[in-house]
């Protein structure tokens, strides 16, 4: 009984060891395929010369620089100087929402505005403006001073009234009907005031209605 005993533990042991091994092994395997996987995806070949060979910029890079950016803000305040950016698109922010828009369009506001139909208003509050063949964005708006977008309310409506119930305690049930108003405006014109260069350098807030 004891020898059996003995062969019974020995053969447990052997058993434990190798399960260990396997599993230690498996474990270990598991993040290089995992990265295998991920080099497959991206290129690998890219990710290779960042590691081995670490780029470091110098003077000379940083002046290619600069002259890229000179050529690329010459040729866009050519064409904000002779008008022919072609038609112009925009992003704008009105009443904590974001529209793209462009000349004639239309948008609607799901919210109160105090300027009434017929009013002409302007929109200042510009993130992004741009053409076939660039794009300024703002940081986070640009310059009210770059760019005018003009718009005109057209019409001031309710939406159809929705059913709204509310439950309490005690039998409470109440059915209420409520209606949003809304606004829509017409874009009349997206155009440049100035060029890149001739933008003044104090700015203030004198003057401006902010919604």
């Amino acid at each position: 009984m004891n020898v059996v005993r003995r062969l019974s533990c020995n053969c447990l042991k052997n058993f434990s060891r190798k399960t260990s091994t396997i599993f230690y092994k498996e474990y270990k395997l598991q993040p290089l395929c995992f990265t295998r996987e991920i080099s497959s995806r991206k290129n690998s070949n890219f990710a290779s010369s960042v590691a081995t060979n670490p780029t470091t910029y110098s003077d000379n890079d940083f002046n290619k620089d600069e002259v890229i950016t000179e050529d690329v803000l010459s040729k866009i305040n050519t064409q904000i100087k002779e008008n022919s950016h072609g038609r112009l698109f925009a992003v704008i922010q009105l009443m904590e929402k974001r529209f793209k828009i462009t000349a004639e369009d239309i948008i609607a506001v799901g919210s109160y505005f105090p300027a009434q139909v017929g009013d002409k208003i302007r929109l200042e509050k510009v993130l992004v403006i741009g053409s076939a063949d660039f794009t300024l964005l703002g940081r986070p708006v640009l310059h009210k001073d770059l760019v005018r977008v003009e718009a005109t309310v057209i019409e001031k409506t309710y939406i159809v009234p929705r059913p709204l119930y509310r439950h309490g305690r005690l039998r409470y049930r109440r059915l209420h009907w409520f209606r949003t108003p809304y606004t829509l405006f017409r874009i009349n014109s997206i155009e440049f005031k100035h060029s890149l260069d001739d933008l003044p350098e104090a700015e203030g807030i004198q003057g401006r209605v902010i919604y």
